[in-house]
C-alpha cells in the first residue's frame, strides 16, 4: 500500500482489498508481460485524447514515481498537472478536499 498516513489508511481491510485484484485468474501471467513490456507507461490512445485533462498526483505516491507524471503531461496535448501533498497513491481518499477543490478549480477554469 502507497498512503502517506499509513496508520490511519493502511488497516487490514485495506491491505486485503488492495490485493484483492492479485487473487484473480490471470493475474501472474499480466504481471510478468507488464514487466516484460517495459513497466507503466501511457497508452497510444493518451495521447489522442484532445480535451482538457487533469492528473492529480500524490507527492508521495510509492507505486508510481514522480516521473510517471510527468510522462502523462507530455503525452496529453492539454494536461495539467495538481501534486497533492501529504499524499500517497490514493488521492481521493487521503486527500480528500484538497483533491475536490483541485477537481472544481479545473472545471471551472477557462479551458473549457
Amino acid at each position: 500500500m502507497s498512503y502517506f498516513d499509513v496508520e490511519k489508511y493502511a488497516t487490514e481491510d485495506a491491505l486485503k482489498i488492495g490485493r484483492f485484484h492479485c487473487l484473480r485468474e490471470g493475474w501472474n501471467d499480466a504481471l510478468v508481460n507488464f514487466m516484460l513490456s517495459g513497466g507503466f507507461a501511457p497508452a497510444e490512445k493518451v495521447e489522442k485524447i484532445e480535451a482538457p485533462g487533469l492528473i492529480l498526483w500524490g507527492r508521495q505516491d510509492g507505486i508510481l514515481e514522480k516521473e510517471f507524471a510527468q510522462k502523462f503531461v507530455d503525452t496529453m496535448p492539454s494536461a495539467e498537472l495538481k501534486w497533492i501533498e501529504e499524499c500517497g497513491h490514493v488521492p481521493h481518499l487521503e486527500q480528500p478536499e484538497e483533491t475536490a477543490k483541485a477537481i472544481d478549480s479545473f472545471l471551472r477554469s477557462d479551458r473549457f
